[in-house]
């Protein structure tokens, strides 16, 4: 939604729940051709962002409505919509490749990621012979620190006329899913406790080794599992700052159940930990719906979802139990609200592979009928 006035003296005004005032400011002057100093943006302190609301065609098709009325005008999307509208979360494939040793070791890790490109599709900001530096920086061995004496990383992009975004956490929650389901399984090929196997790849990066080891001590201090009961782990930085996760699963009469989600979150010095906890419970509720719901999809080019009869998120009796911890530190403050997101969707796989025995690679995940 928006309000706009473009007036006859040649200014404007904007009344938006805008995520970023800055470029609001650019994005009008450049579509209306007149100075900054002849725009006000108003934003107001309404809506989620998650990025979507950096992206601003509703504001500008207020605008440009207003322009040719020569009145305000305010403009509402009904969710029908925004929701067949998008611009979407990207669609993602990881291509895993990974050496043993000798010595039982997890010794060369490839990562291969395919789709589309943000940069490309946005601001042709890629050149055909690059790689998307927003990916790159998620994926690279200085982002995860995880020591493998060989690391691969390579990138195809893929072309689509489906208009692409940002979603919570950017690319972390697309190939976090990946990485951290491939990575247990490569521990469980070694005959490694995932989370040995991660500490062992993170013996020279003393702040993630002290955040998966917390994980671990918080772990080890609940009661024993059940019966047909069963925890998976994962974990990934992103946006400065580390978050670790585990999620336990339990078989019921309606296929798999989520239990609990334990977090644990390093993001540097903090000022309000409520804030970082409320954020952290947000980022489990997205991570685990993005995870276990259906999806988008498309039929003869037009999204086949309308609104949430369709498109189901997480309703609050499916909510599991969340343990949140927060490491304290003097170190520079990083992000909160997209880091926690990206380990709960390969927690939940790798939880399942420990409760079925059966590796699941695709998203999202039908609970109600996993064998």
């Amino acid at each position: 939604n928006a309000t706009a006035h473009v007036k006859s003296d040649g200014t404007v005004e904007v009344w938006a729940p805008i995520q970023g005032p800055d470029g609001a400011l650019t994005e009008t002057s450049n579509l209306l051709g007149i100075p900054k100093e002849k725009v006000k943006i108003n934003p107001t302190l309404l809506g989620g962002s998650f990025g979507r609301k950096a992206f601003m065609d509703f504001m500008k098709e207020a605008i440009d409505i207003s322009k040719q009325m020569q009145a305000p005008v305010k403009l509402i999307w009904t969710r029908e919509e925004d929701m067949t509208q998008g611009p979407f979360r990207p669609g993602m494939l990881s291509k895993m490749r990974g050496v043993i040793n000798k010595q039982n070791r997890l010794a060369a890790f490839s990562h291969h990621a395919i789709g589309e490109s943000i940069q490309g599709q946005h601001w042709n900001g890629i050149e055909p012979f690059q790689a998307d530096s927003w990916l790159a920086g998620e994926l690279s061995k200085e982002n995860h620190k995880y020591n493998f004496p060989i690391h691969h990383l390579s990138y195809t992009r893929v072309k689509t006329d489906i208009p692409i975004l940002w979603w919570r956490s950017v690319y972390a929650s697309n190939f976090a899913w990946g990485q951290e389901c491939f990575l247990d399984e490569m521990a469980h090929k070694a005959g490694k406790d995932p989370i040995v196997a991660r500490k062992e790849l993170l013996r020279n990066a003393e702040r993630d080794l002290k955040v998966i080891s917390k994980l671990e001590e918080i772990i080890n201090s609940y009661p024993s599992l059940p019966a047909n009961h069963a925890r998976g782990v994962a974990m990934f930085r992103s946006f400065a700052t580390m978050s670790a996760a585990a999620v336990e699963v339990a078989k019921s009469d309606q296929g798999i159940k989520i239990i609990k989600v334990t977090s644990v979150i390093d993001c540097g010095q903090h000022v309000n930990p409520d804030m970082v906890k409320a954020q952290t419970e947000g980022n489990i509720v997205m991570g685990l719906s993005a995870a276990i719901k259906g999806g988008i999809t498309f039929s003869k080019s037009k999204c086949d979802q309308n609104n949430f009869h369709e498109y189901q998120v997480m309703r609050i009796q499916e909510m599991p139990a969340v343990d949140i911890h927060i490491m304290e530190n003097l170190e520079k403050p990083g992000g909160v609200g997209e880091p926690g997101l990206p380990p709960i969707a390969p927690a939940l796989g790798n939880a399942i592979f420990n409760l079925i025995g059966k590796r699941l690679r695709r998203l999202p995940i039908d609970l109600g009928n996993v064998s």
